[in-house]
């Protein structure tokens, strides 16, 4: 890649910077397989001026999916779950979900699959993007408190209504964390350990896991909202101590490296350092759209042009002037937090870039891939 064309990327984290839109940033580009771009910029904490490092760890939310996602798949290709088997087969609570109807919740034409799970298109929501009647049953009942148990959390997801019928739109949701209690009831495990064991260990994801050990609190980023108001900083943030609920849709903390690892073994078509975790056609299912064409494209609160869901990632389908720079067969997924990665197969290329603002934005995409894409060379 052009050196001097990846060092705008300095200069677009620096406006940021500068704009005071985020704290700090950790950037990283990987091309073949290879680190051409790993950078700290700005602060982990602005209030105790403690410089960002390229191993801060970072609250990366539902970069988490991703993950849990693969997870789910290395169970499909054991022969364990059957992605279009429906999920109460596994989850035998989850039989008998209703579609909310607001003269009384009616049966669903089908029910949900471990497919709809993985594709975001099993009924469910989440609860704070919108104001529906089932949104406001989510937040009523603290669908994803971070103190309950797993058997709670499926009692309440069994005793809350579906948004749709099954199959019938994309809904970004709470699926991945059923996905999360799908893995412990099928394999026996509780998440953290069954990640543990079979991913990170496994990629050398030494970083990264439901909490943040007490030899590594210094390394945790501080969290920023609006005017970078300081809502958590990393030397009292929860995520000090392990959580009792290990939530799969976003839960976990990493550093950008140990994604970076994640993502090339994806690139990799299902295996890094020797160690093989799903078979490459496996990974070409996840990365391929996997939405009907009446329900693309998928957005969270309005439409992502252009941009369709696989089996646990984004897929972009075509490039769009409103997704700057992106380019088609891309894949990837962003956290709330403002954390992403995006990654191109036909370039063998990779990109992460983690921050810690709220709300969510996609800036650093926006302003960073097209000069990433400009950096490219035979």
């Amino acid at each position: 890649m052009d050196a001097s064309q990846l060092r705008t990327i300095e200069q677009q984290v620096g406006e940021g910077l500068d704009e005071k839109k985020l704290a700090g940033a950790v950037t990283m580009v990987i091309r073949n397989g290879g680190v051409v771009h790993l950078e700290a910029h700005g602060w982990q904490d602005v209030e105790n001026r403690v410089p960002m490092r390229t191993d801060t760890i970072f609250r990366i939310y539902s970069m988490t999916k991703p993950i849990v996602s693969t997870a789910v798949m290395m169970l499909a290709e054991s022969g364990e779950i059957d992605l279009d088997a429906p999920v109460a087969k596994y989850l035998p609570s989850l039989k008998g979900l209703k579609v909310y109807h607001k003269e009384g919740n009616r049966s669903p034409k089908r029910p949900p699959t471990v497919r709809d799970l993985l594709r975001h298109t099993a009924g469910l929501t989440y609860g704070f993007f919108g104001n529906t009647p089932v949104d406001q049953q989510y937040r009523k009942a603290d669908v994803l408190d971070r103190n309950q148990s797993s058997e709670t959390f499926l009692k309440k997801v069994a005793q809350l209504p579906l948004v749709d019928d099954p199959g019938e739109d994309w809904i970004y949701s709470i699926a991945v964390d059923v996905q999360g209690m799908l893995i412990e009831q099928v394999s026996g495990q509780s998440l953290d350990t069954f990640l543990k064991q079979r991913i990170f260990d496994p990629l050398a994801m030494k970083d990264t896991g439901f909490h943040v050990p007490k030899a590594k609190a210094h390394r945790l980023a501080s969290y920023y909202g609006s005017s970078l108001k300081l809502e958590e900083s990393g030397n009292q943030s929860r995520y000090l101590e392990p959580p009792k609920f290990f939530s799969g849709g976003g839960g976990l903390v990493s550093t950008a490296m140990d994604y970076a690892h994640f993502v090339q073994m994806l690139l990799n078509g299902g295996s890094l350092f020797g160690q093989r975790l799903l078979k490459p056609e496996t990974v070409a299912a996840m990365t391929r759209n996997q939405l009907p064409a009446d329900r693309f494209p998928a957005g969270i609160g309005g439409s992502r042009e252009g941009v369709g869901f696989g089996l646990g990632v984004s897929v972009q389908m075509f490039a769009t002037p409103k997704q700057p720079g992106a380019k088609e067969g891309e894949f990837g997924w962003d956290g709330i937090a403002s954390t992403h990665f995006w990654a191109s197969p036909s370039d063998d290329l990779a990109v992460i870039t983690m921050e810690q603002t709220q709300p969510f934005n996609k800036r650093l995409i926006h302003r960073l891939k097209g000069p990433i894409y400009d950096a490219l060379r035979p």
